[in-house]
């Protein structure tokens, strides 16, 4: 299901003044991408991927989703909403119901989708994000440990069973053992049901591990785009922009500076621990280890 999104400008209003948001956002995601979103704080990361369901509409421009115009006044938002799930920041604030179940099944439930599909979807969504349905299901969500809750919120999403996950920072605030278990679900759930993921983060080792394209927000607009390797590759024009790269990237940029030829687009250790191996392990590299 794919998104384009054209001159999109947003500026939210405060007073007698607004304060732009957005200013001119032209952006295309294809069916089954992982895009990341980056950029300093304030860059319109969040203002953008509000706009993916229609939580907020432009001021100018165009947001197409599936081809259907979400500033149309007579676009059915709530079709689109089931489309395009959106998992904000800390979302165990949006936790509320008394039970797990419940509040995992609030969504489909609004659809009017028959109770013993909604049923259905809940344990799934529950066991899709590792959670044990008929222990942590009639338990009160806010029994729960962080990570447990942040997990509960995505499933409430997830029993929507949208076509495009957006998921604005779903792991800040959680430990590291936390937020590998969310993206691992997260990277799975792509790997097994080919939705589209659109994740906005500030950690540039998640985004290079995950993503297959990155777009780069500064003061409301792209000033960069590609694939993650390339854009990453691009580290002065990051810095520029507010940014840094992945440690393992600085590394084997410091590894080159020293003469030893490891690829430009390494970006996770996996990659950099197979392309010093292989550098090691050829006659060359043996030949500077007896030198």
């Amino acid at each position: 299901m794919p998104i384009l999104i054209e001159k999109l400008e947003y500026a939210y209003s405060g007073g007698a003044e607004s304060t732009p948001a957005l200013a001119g956002i032209d952006l295309a995601i294809g069916d089954g991408e992982f895009v990341g979103i980056i950029g300093p704080t304030g860059s319109g990361k969040s203002t953008l991927v509000q706009h993916l369901n229609g939580l907020l509409r432009p001021d100018r421009g165009r947001v197409l989703v599936d081809g259907v115009d979400l500033a149309d006044r007579h676009a059915d938002l709530r079709a689109i909403r089931q489309k395009v799930g959106l998992v904000f920041q800390y979302p165990e604030h949006q936790l509320f119901e008394e039970t797990v179940l419940e509040d995992v099944a609030f969504g489909p439930r609004n659809l009017a989708i028959p109770p013993d599909i909604v049923q259905e979807r809940v344990v799934r969504a529950l066991i899709t994000v590792g959670l044990d349905p008929a222990e942590i299901g009639p338990r009160s969500p806010f029994a729960l440990s962080g990570g447990q809750m942040r997990r509960v919120a995505l499933a409430g999403v997830l029993a929507m069973e949208p076509q495009v996950l957006v998921l604005d920072e779903p792991a800040a605030g959680l430990d590291p053992r936390g937020r590998r278990d969310i993206l691992g679900h997260i990277q799975r759930l792509r790997a097994e049901r080919g939705i589209t993921v659109v994740l906005v983060s500030h950690n540039m080792e998640e985004v290079a591990r995950l993503t297959d394209r990155l777009v780069v927000l500064n003061a409301g607009r792209v000033v960069l785009e590609g694939p993650t390797r390339e854009v990453f590759g691009q580290s002065d024009l990051l810095r520029q922009n507010g940014l840094g790269v992945p440690s393992i990237t600085r590394l084997a940029a410091e590894l080159r500076r020293r003469g030893m030829k490891v690829p430009a687009d390494v970006v996770t250790v996996e990659e950099a621990a197979g392309a010093i191996l292989r550098l090691w392990s050829s006659p060359s590299g043996q030949a500077r280890a007896h030198a």
